[in-house]
């Protein structure tokens, strides 16, 4: 994935320099591509601008607009949209970012300046209650046998029209399996052992009728004992089965909750165990890693989940693999939280993290060794009153960037057309 995206910008590079080269050349050579440049403002100053004398005729080129306003963006950094297409947002460009992901399966779906969108298959494991989404298991247990189900797109048809519509697409399959359903609501919650059936499913189908297409697992919450645990169970019953599980770009999210059933943050995966799980007086398993939320924001711990999920790729031969980070920020919103300052400083740590931390014994070598490849603030736009106030980088009441959109632009800005 890394390099496919890399040749496409590389590629774009080379078509935009020799278009350009082309037309230099035509105006050079042909007196009807040539004007007389015109005295301009020069930052707003009511000064004229002279191009070579105050007496010179000076040859004015003018570029298509559609090379005017080209910009490489930042390939490695990305952001969860949760709303429409991102065009609606007249200063979506600004922010300069090489990707996006909109958890879920576009057809067609926007790139303003070649940014990539990144697929996410929404799955789901069949219960009783199903589709109504209640947490109990015992009021409203899975289905048996144990199965599965699409829910975007809706069925495998809808599946390889798109695949068919995005060649050498990246395709994430589910989304944080590893969270049980709350109330009304949820994400992809899915056993470890059916998400193993559903990962081979889905990777046969979508190679199958693209073999360029890269496919990623999908992420799960944080790389946590609990979280880890969860994906040595999907491994290991995919080799059972099938042998080595093929996975081309692998996906984590980042965030740091805590691990505490029936509560804010992670709760729990489906079918964690006493090794990691900690019981009750009741005999319930009821948390897993706690996390106070002051460390929220802690580098700390981010930097230590990031590197456990790295040595558990390596400890599965997986170190030669590209690792994206699909989904983090800073969600809490309790006393302390609530700082615009405090957001804007953990995204630029991170931007600093993501940038720079290398490591030969664990990082992606093809990559100078770093840690992480790419990476996806959350969010773009979503204003929920249950997230922080300050993690959105546009409003979408407005539709303009904010404080904290304007430091990601800047950052962003400094690196356009790094690979």
């Amino acid at each position: 994935m890394h390099s496919i995206s890399r040749l496409k910008q590389l590629v774009s590079v080379v078509v935009f320099t020799l278009v350009l080269v082309a037309i230099l050349f035509l105006a050079l050579c042909d007196n009807s591509q040539i004007g007389i440049a015109a005295p301009r403002e020069v930052n707003g100053d009511s000064k004229a601008e002279t191009l070579l004398s105050t007496t010179a005729l000076t040859p004015q080129l003018y570029l298509p607009s559609i090379f005017r306003n080209y910009v490489i963006p930042a390939y490695r950094f990305g952001y969860c949209s949760t709303g429409g297409p991102i065009t609606q947002y007249p200063s979506i460009s600004q922010l300069r970012a090489g990707w996006y992901v909109n958890f879920g399966v576009r057809t067609t779906s926007s790139h303003p300046q070649t940014m990539e969108y990144v697929q996410t298959v929404r799955i789901h494991q069949l219960t009783e209650c199903w589709p109504t989404r209640i947490r109990d298991r015992s009021a409203c247990p899975y289905t048996l046998p144990y199965s599965y189900t699409l829910i975007n797109p809706e069925n495998t048809s809808q599946l390889v029209t798109a695949v068919q519509a995005n060649p050498g697409a990246l395709w994430l399959i589910g989304n944080e399996m590893d969270r049980y359903d709350w109330e009304g609501r949820g994400q992809d919650e899915m056993l470890p052992e059916v998400y193993a059936q559903a990962y081979h499913d889905l990777y046969y189908l979508i190679k199958g009728t693209d073999p360029t297409a890269q496919v990623a697992i999908g992420g799960v919450i944080q790389a946590t004992p609990a979280r880890l645990e969860y994906l040595t169970k999907v491994w290991d019953t995919y080799q059972t089965y099938w042998g080595v599980m093929p996975v081309d770009v692998w996906n984590v999210h980042n965030f740091i909750f805590k691990e505490r059933c029936d509560d804010f943050g992670a709760d729990i995966p489906p079918g964690c165990t006493d090794a990691v799980c900690t019981r009750n007086d009741e005999g319930e398993i009821c948390y897993g890693k706690i996390y106070s939320d002051n460390k929220h924001n802690s580098l700390g711990v981010f930097d230590q989940q990031i590197r456990a999920f790295r040595q558990w790729m390596k400890d599965r031969g997986q170190q030669n693999k590209p690792l994206i980070v699909s989904e983090y920020g800073i969600a809490y919103f309790h006393a302390g939280m609530e700082d615009p300052n405090l957001v804007k400083d953990f995204m630029l740590a991170t931007f600093d993290y993501f940038m720079n931390t290398k490591d030969c014994s664990l990082g992606y070598p093809a990559d100078e060794c770093r840690l992480v490849q790419r990476w996806a603030w959350y969010s773009l736009d979503d204003n929920n009153p249950n997230i922080n106030a300050y993690s959105y980088l546009i409003d979408p009441n407005t539709s303009q960037m904010t404080y904290l959109g304007e430091a990601f632009a800047d950052y962003a800005g400094n690196h356009l057309g790094t690979p």
